[in-house]
């Protein structure tokens, strides 16, 4: 049995079902969240101001890894923030750890994509933070757009279909690029990932999908799982 301790800005059981169909059995998830109500400067840093306790409090269990998600929250303070969050939770407890834009970037790393548009469902100025932040480690998002959702609660409701369908139209718009991403767990769009590959033949790098990859290869789970496109289906670092 391996266990993940899990920060989010709004985790839930439900926005672990996807996880677990992608994990393979004898993963258990202890999940903390930090409860951001609506994306703004003023919740981030409030979230922040929490962030070490829930470290803290999951450092007393025997976790084999930690993944810190969230975005929005990660990338608030800049291009570069995942690396100072990474180095506060080094300070509090040696177990391996990552943050799902350290996953994303290096997801985007091993697929070889460095030139991608990115559809969320965020607002603009939230994709706008995301877009710089990606360009600090090389990925270029050549275009983006988003849904202008205000928090997890409205994302939430969006159908996985969403995903695909902005997806699929921004990469006819954009067809020289490497790929696409597609920002938060909450928008459920790890079950459209294969879809959109085999309909456009781009790349996809979602939240979920880049993390629980992450989690794996940290713990040495190296095989392949198929169906939820190329970067768990064999793309190794």
């Amino acid at each position: 049995m391996k266990l993940i301790g899990l920060i989010s800005p709004n985790t839930t059981e439900d926005t672990l079902a996807d996880v677990y169909k992608i994990f393979p059995p004898g993963i258990r998830i202890e999940g903390r969240t930090l409860q951001v109500a609506k994306y703004t400067d003023q919740e981030f840093h409030r979230a922040e101001l929490a962030f070490q306790v829930h470290v803290r409090d999951l450092a007393r269990l025997p976790l084999d890894f930690l993944m810190v998600t969230g975005e929005l929250f990660l990338s608030y303070k800049g291009p570069g923030s995942d690396r100072q969050i990474l180095d506060r939770v080094k300070k509090i407890t040696p177990t391996p750890a990552s943050t799902v834009l350290t996953a994303v970037t290096r997801g985007c790393q091993a697929l070889k994509l460095k030139r991608i548009v990115m559809a969320s469902p965020f607002a603009e100025d939230q994709d706008a933070r995301l877009v710089k932040f990606l360009a600090h480690d090389g990925i270029e998002v050549v275009a983006f757009r988003g849904l202008g959702c205000p928090n997890a609660d409205v994302i939430w409701q969006l159908p996985p279909e969403t995903g695909y369908e902005l997806a699929t139209a921004l990469l006819d718009e954009h067809p020289s690029v490497d790929g696409i991403y597609l920002p938060c767990n909450k928008w459920r769009t790890a079950s459209v990932i294969e879809k959109i590959e085999k309909d456009t033949g781009k790349l996809v790098v979602t939240n979920t999908q880049a993390w629980t990859w992450e989690a794996m290869n940290a713990m040495g789970m190296r095989d392949p799982v198929p169906g939820y496109g190329r970067l768990l289906d064999g793309a190794r670092v």
